[in-house]
């Protein structure tokens, strides 16, 4: 049996070096805003409801809000983004988690069809 050393050493020291430094790393605060009422109404028509969950049951709520969160992954090594498209209800409840206030809808509907939810 060999004992590691040398490169193995140094390739777990780069490794808590980068944990450290992504420790450091500032995370934004969460941001929720409401949707706007056109994008509201596609979303319905598309049949895309809520992305949160009652229980063990998904929300069958039509979309009203948008929310994001990040998170220190060491997996990735970064900081990563969650968006989720939920209803009032959970866009209220998450606002209240992070103490913080859901912005309005903007003045336009949204012009790119890709951060659309699943």
């Amino acid at each position: 049996m060999s004992i590691p050393g040398g490169d193995a050493m140094s390739v777990r020291f780069r490794r808590d070096e980068e944990a450290v430094d992504l420790k450091r790393e500032k995370i934004r605060r969460p941001v929720a805003w409401r949707i706007h009422p056109d994008d509201a109404a596609e979303f319905a028509a598309g049949a895309k409801h809520c992305e949160a969950r009652r229980g063990n049951r998904r929300c069958r709520d039509p979309i009203a809000v948008v929310t994001w969160r990040w998170f220190r992954s060491s997996a990735a090594g970064r900081v990563l983004v969650v968006e989720r498209f939920v209803c009032d209800e959970h866009g209220a409840g998450f606002a209240a988690r992070h103490r913080i206030e859901i912005d309005p809808a903007p003045d336009a509907p949204s012009t790119s069809r890709r951060r659309s939810p699943r």
